[in-house]
């Protein structure tokens, strides 16, 4: 059994007293003792049941003690749990107000004011690289930051409209965005004197939205390749348009396949895609005559009764085999005056005949058409005479009226 009060400060009595004589009577009529001899016997035996007590007292003392230190580290941990929990839920709640106030968190430097004032572009444009979405260079072109300074700054940049989208759906969209919608020129029609001032300015901002740096230097190494392509420097207008269109459409396909099994790197660049850009650049004039040509073709034009009508033939003498080549017919009678029968941009190699008294010119320059059917002496040879003409030629037959 357990003391209640610490052994360690007991004294031991002093037997020899007369308060105790009937505790050493016994010892005296049992043993034969003296009184003397008694006293010092219940000296021993209380000295050694105080050593027992002793140790009993300093075991127990041990196991609350520990009790004890668990208790407190259990309780410390609990304090510091409580402590975490609070401060995550702090942290949340100033998160939750950084991105509600944005402006009341943004750092400072302790440096006099700079006469040069950094142009900021408009909200819209940071709002979106925040979300890390695809935004238009447009707003980083002189132009773009011009119109963002002049702009009148909404109180809430967070003011919603109800708009109408490209698939005719209604949403809610931020008024900045409504508002300058329209005036955005998209990056595929930028000149390279607009993508030069917008890109290092685009890379910067990246930077200052906390873009992952190899997000960063992926944008940065398409475009410095981009601008040491050989089209760059090419007096061809289509090579350095086809460059242009390039990013833009790498950029939007790069944002868009983000997180699936189809997201890929922009560095390195297709050379594949870009030639396949310029000659669609290429061919894109000729197809709109190509078109114009076959509308044309269609419309009736009201010839008067030719008194001596001659006609141009894609019939040949027999001397030459059937053309594996393009021609194209009109009827007409000789006159001074001249008006276009058919126009046909033409993208294979044709020859151009000789006949009678009209002589078929032709032009190789695809963005220019003249006169192409004009009188002529007649031809020494009685053949009709043949000449080469490469593509991309555009072929206009005029008929004299």
């Amino acid at each position: 059994m357990v003391p209640a009060l610490d052994p360690h400060n007991a004294r031991i009595p002093d037997f020899t007293l007369d308060r105790f004589r009937a505790a050493r009577q016994p010892l005296v009529d049992d043993f034969g003792l003296t009184h003397e001899l008694a006293a010092q016997r219940l000296a021993a035996m209380w000295q050694a049941q105080n050593n027992i007590d002793r140790e009993d007292w300093d075991n127990l003392q041990e196991e609350l003690a520990e009790a004890a230190r668990l208790q407190q580290v259990e309780r410390r941990l609990e304090e510091e749990e409580q402590q975490r929990a609070l401060d995550e839920e702090k942290e949340l709640t100033k998160q939750e107000e950084r991105k509600k106030n944005r402006n009341k968190f943004l750092t400072y430097n302790k440096v006099p004011i700079s006469t040069a004032i950094t142009k900021l572009p408009l909200p819209i444009a940071t709002r979106k690289l925040k979300k890390g979405d695809f935004v238009e260079l447009y707003y980083f072109t002189n132009k773009g930051l011009a119109e963002a300074e002049a702009s009148t700054q909404s109180t809430d940049d967070d003011a919603l409209t109800l708009t109408r989208d490209e698939d005719g759906q209604h949403a809610f969209v931020p008024v900045t965005a409504s508002k300058f919608k329209d005036t955005v020129i998209p990056d595929k029609d930028l000149t390279w004197a607009e993508f030069d001032e917008a890109a290092p300015r685009l890379i910067q901002a990246m930077r200052e939205s906390s873009w992952e740096e190899e997000r960063v230097q992926s944008h940065l190494n398409m475009w410095l390749k981009l601008s040491g392509h050989p089209y760059r420097h090419d007096p061809d207008e289509y090579g350095k348009r086809a460059l242009i269109v390039y990013q833009d459409t790498a950029r939007r396909r790069w944002h868009n396949l983000l997180g699936t099994p189809e997201s890929f790197d922009l560095v390195p660049i297709s050379m594949e895609m870009i030639k396949e850009i310029r000659d669609d650049l290429l061919h894109k004039p000729n197809k709109a005559l190509r078109e114009e040509a076959l509308q044309a073709s269609t419309i009736p034009i009201p010839l008067p009764a030719p008194s001596h009508p001659r006609t141009l033939s894609p019939t040949l003498s027999p001397s030459f085999p059937p053309p594996p080549f393009s021609f194209l017919s009109a009827s007409c009678q000789p006159t001074t005056s001249h008006r276009p029968l058919l126009v046909a941009p033409l993208s294979v190699p044709v020859s151009v005949f000789t006949t009678n008294n009209y002589r078929l010119h032709a032009t190789l320059d695809p963005h220019k058409a003249t006169t192409l059917l004009s009188p002529s002496a007649p031809p020494r040879s009685a053949h009709p005479q043949r000449a080469p003409l490469l593509p991309p030629a555009i072929l206009i037959v005029y008929c004299p009226t």
